[in-house]
């Protein structure tokens, strides 16, 4: 069966995960069996506020689950909640933003490591995690630094702090960006899934 998918990502935050299927991603996040649902609700179900999770179907060896509700702490801690995530999962991407506070973020890990990690908060011009080398992908877009206090930073096109455009720019090109499922015909059904109570 296809399906003519639709995109997301603004406002959201999501994981991509590789060569796993819903059932799996959901059990490793401690969600409820995941229920077959069409795009519509399923994506207005990731947007709710309410704990619900949209899980995609395999896309080109990814399956990403999006939620206004994923558990990514905001500070050290980020590190161990990635790696514990890929120990289970393989390799497991995270990708969040949103544009009122600007907050924006990324990461990858595989099998129980993390190679990158780098949030900003515009809204308190703070640096949240940066973890690992800049990757290629970051480098070409000017971004995941971050600069030095005691030195003044330039608003140029050459040293940009990250929008939301860069997170779903990062996401394409580490694994998928979910804009380019918008009309999409997609092979099987989207999840609606929730966050376990107790």
């Amino acid at each position: 069966m296809t399906n003519a998918a639709l995109g997301f990502g603004y406002k959201l935050q999501w994981l991509a995960v590789r060569d796993r299927d819903a059932d799996a991603v959901a059990a490793a996040l401690n969600l409820s069996r995941p229920t077959p649902a069409n795009w519509r609700d399923a994506v207005a179900a990731a947007y709710d506020d309410h704990g619900h999770w949209l899980l995609t179907p395999p896309l080109d060896h990814w399956t990403l689950a999006a939620s206004r509700d994923v558990p990514v702490p905001e500070d050290d801690r980020f590190a161990a909640w990635l790696a514990a995530l890929s120990l289970l999962l393989g390799e497991v991407q995270y990708f969040g933003t949103h544009r009122v506070v600007e907050y924006h973020g990324w990461g990858r890990a595989r099998d129980g490591s993390v190679e990158r990690a780098f949030a900003y908060l515009g809204e308190r011009g703070e640096v949240l995690f940066d973890l690992g080398e800049r990757t290629v992908e970051e480098q070409a877009l000017g971004v995941g630094t971050a600069y030095d206090e005691d030195e003044p930073w330039d608003d140029d096109e050459t040293s940009l702090w990250p929008d939301e455009e860069t997170v779903l720019t990062i996401a394409g090109q580490w694994s998928i960006d979910p804009r380019t499922l918008e009309n999409a015909v997609v092979l099987g059904h989207p999840w609606i899934t929730s966050a376990q109570s107790g």
